[in-house]
C-alpha cells in the first residue's frame, strides 16, 4: 500500500500536493522560467546588438573609407583625362612644331641661298670698287707726277722768257747806243721783247692752271685714299658676313636635326594618348563601380542602423519589462541621476545664480588652438561646477562604468570626468582620448542620447578613442528636464562586460 501510494506520487506532477497549491507552484516555476528566459533573450540580443554596432561601425568605417576612396578615385580619373587632353595638345604642337619647323628649314634655305648669291656678287662688286680704286690712286699719282713735271717745263720757260726780257732790254739800250746803224737790231730787240712778254703770259697762266689742277687732282688723291680704305673695309666685312652667313647654314642644319627629334618625340607620345585613352575609359568604368559600390555600401550601412535601432528597441523593451537584467540597476540609477541634474539646475534658476537664456546657450565659441576643436557656453562654468560630483560617482556605482557626462540637445559635452578632463597639449591623438570635455559630439549615439525623450535609451557604440582606436561600448542615457523643457541628456558609457 505504501509503495502505492510512493507510485502515485511518483506520476503525480504536483508531488502529491493540493490541486490549487500544485497550479500556484507550477505558475511560479513558469514566470522563474519565463524571467529567465527573458533574461536570457535580453543578454543575446545585448550580445547581437554589441555584435551589430561593432559590424555597423566597421562597415561605417569601410564606407567611409570605400566613399573617400571613390572620391579620390574620381579625382585620379580627371587627371588621367587631364594627361591625355595633355598628351594630344602635346601630339597636336609635336605636328605643328614640325611643319613649322620644315618651313622654317625650307624659308630658311631658300633665304640663305638668295642671301648667299646676292652676297657672293656684292663680295665681287666690292672687290672690283677696290681694285678700281686702287687703279684710279695708281692714275692720279701717274697724273701727279706728270703735272709736277709740266710744272717744271713750265718753270724753265718762265726763266727763259725773263732771260729773253732780260737780252731784248740790253738789245734796246745797245740798239739806242748805235743810233742809225742798229735800227734794224731795235726792230728784232722789239720782236724778242714782244715774245718775251707773251711767253712770260702764257708761262704764267699756264703754272696758275696747272697749280689749280694740281689741287683739284690732290683733292681726287684724298677722296680716293677714302674710297680705297672704304672699299677695303667693305671687303673685309663682307668676309666676315660671309662667316656669319655659313652659320645661318649650321642654324638649317640644327633644325633639320630638330625636325627629327621632334619626329621621334611626337612617335611615343601619340602611342602614350592611346594608351591613356584606352586607361581613361577603364578608369571611367572602375570610378562608376566604386561609386556604385560606395552608395551601396551607405544603403547597407543605412540598413545596418536600422538594426541597430531595433535592437537597441528591443533590449529597451526587454529591460523596461520588470524583469531584472545586469543592466536594470545601472538603468534605475542613471534615471535618477538625470532627475538630480534637473532638479540642481532648477534650484540654480530659482537662486538666480543661472537665468535660462544661459541654461539654454547654444551659441558654441571655439576655443582657439584647440585640436580637436573644443568650445564655450555661458553654462559651462555652471555645469563645471554642479556636475562633477554626481559624475564621478557614477564610476563608483558600477565597476563596468567608463565614464558619466551630460550633453545639450545639440551633443555638446560641458563637463566631464576629470580623467577625460586633461589640458590638451601638442599631440592631436592623445588630445582626443584624454581631452573629451567642451566637444561637440554630432555622431549618432551623441546625437540620440541628447535628443532622447524615453525614460531611458539603451545604445551599443563604438566609442572613437582617437587614432584609429575604438572601445565597444554600451551607452546609457536618460533625458536631463529643467521647468518642463528639455535640456539634454545624462550619459553613461559601460563596458560590454565587467
Amino acid at each position: 500500500m505504501h509503495a502505492h501510494r510512493l507510485d502515485t506520487r511518483a506520476d503525480d506532477p504536483s508531488g502529491g500536493l493540493a490541486p490549487d497549491d500544485a497550479i500556484a507552484s507550477a505558475g511560479q516555476e513558469d514566470g522563474a522560467r519565463l524571467a529567465e528566459a527573458m533574461n536570457l533573450i535580453g543578454a543575446r540580443v545585448g550580445e547581437l546588438s554589441v555584435n551589430i554596432a561593432d559590424t555597423s561601425g566597421m562597415i561605417g568605417d569601410v564606407s567611409g573609407t570605400l566613399s573617400r576612396q571613390a572620391d579620390e578615385f574620381h579625382q585620379l580619373t580627371g587627371e588621367i583625362g587631364k594627361i591625355s587632353d595633355s598628351n594630344r595638345t602635346v601630339a597636336e604642337a609635336s605636328r605643328s612644331a614640325v611643319e613649322s619647323a620644315r618651313s622654317t628649314h625650307s624659308g630658311l634655305r631658300q633665304t640663305t641661298e638668295s642671301v648667299n648669291g646676292i652676297l657672293v656678287g656684292a663680295v665681287a662688286d666690292i672687290k672690283s670698287m677696290a681694285a678700281n680704286a686702287t687703279e684710279v690712286t695708281r692714275v692720279l699719282d701717274e697724273v701727279s707726277g706728270q703735272i709736277r713735271e709740266i710744272h717744271s717745263f713750265s718753270e724753265a720757260i718762265r726763266g727763259i722768257s725773263t732771260q729773253t726780257q732780260m737780252l731784248a732790254v740790253n738789245a734796246g739800250i745797245m740798239a739806242a747806243h748805235a743810233g742809225e746803224a742798229g735800227r734794224g737790231f731795235a726792230v728784232v730787240a722789239d720782236a724778242v721783247k714782244q715774245l718775251a712778254d707773251r711767253t712770260g703770259t702764257v708761262s704764267r697762266d699756264m703754272v696758275a692752271r696747272l697749280e689749280a689742277l694740281r689741287g683739284i687732282v690732290d683733292k681726287l688723291q684724298a677722296r680716293n685714299a677714302d674710297n680705297e680704305e672704304v672699299a677695303t673695309a667693305a671687303w673685309r666685312r663682307s668676309t666676315e658676313i660671309d662667316g656669319e652667313l655659313q652659320k645661318f647654314t649650321v642654324f638649317g642644319q640644327t633644325v633639320a636635326g630638330m625636325i627629327t627629334e621632334i619626329e621621334r618625340i611626337s612617335d611615343p607620345v601619340d602611342r602614350t594618348t592611346r594608351v591613356c585613352a584606352v586607361v581613361l575609359d577603364k578608369v571611367s568604368s572602375l570610378d562608376g563601380q566604386m561609386h556604385a559600390s560606395s552608395a551601396m555600401l551607405s544603403q547597407a550601412s543605412v540598413k545596418i542602423d536600422r538594426l541597430v535601432s531595433f535592437s537597441e528597441d528591443v533590449i529597451g523593451h526587454v529591460a523596461a519589462s520588470g524583469i531584472e537584467t545586469e543592466d536594470t540597476p545601472l538603468i534605475r540609477r542613471c534615471i535618477e541621476a538625470a532627475a538630480e541634474v534637473g532638479a540642481l539646475f532648477e534650484a540654480e534658476l530659482t537662486s538666480g545664480r543661472l537665468s535660462m537664456a544661459d541654461l539654454f546657450d547654444e551659441r558654441y565659441v571655439p576655443v582657439p588652438g584647440t585640436d580637436p576643436l573644443q568650445h564655450m557656453t555661458r553654462f559651462v562654468a555652471h555645469t563645471d561646477r554642479l556636475l562633477p560630483p554626481i559624475q564621478e560617482a557614477m564610476l563608483d556605482f558600477d565597476r563596468r562604468v567608463t565614464f558619466c557626462a551630460a550633453v545639450d540637445r545639440n551633443g555638446f559635452l560641458p563637463t566631464h570626468n576629470h580623467i577625460y578632463s586633461q589640458p590638451q597639449g601638442p599631440d592631436p591623438v592623445w588630445n582626443a582620448g584624454n581631452c573629451r570635455n567642451r566637444r561637440i559630439f554630432k555622431d549618432r549615439t551623441g546625437l540620440s542620447a541628447g535628443r532622447s525623450t524615453k525614460p531611458f535609451l539603451l545604445q551599443t557604440y563604438r566609442r572613437d578613442m582617437g587614432g584609429g582606436n575604438f572601445a565597444l561600448m554600451k551607452d546609457l542615457s536618460a533625458p536631463i528636464h529643467v521647468q518642463g523643457r528639455h535640456w539634454g541628456g545624462l550619459r553613461i558609457g559601460f563596458r560590454i562586460s565587467a
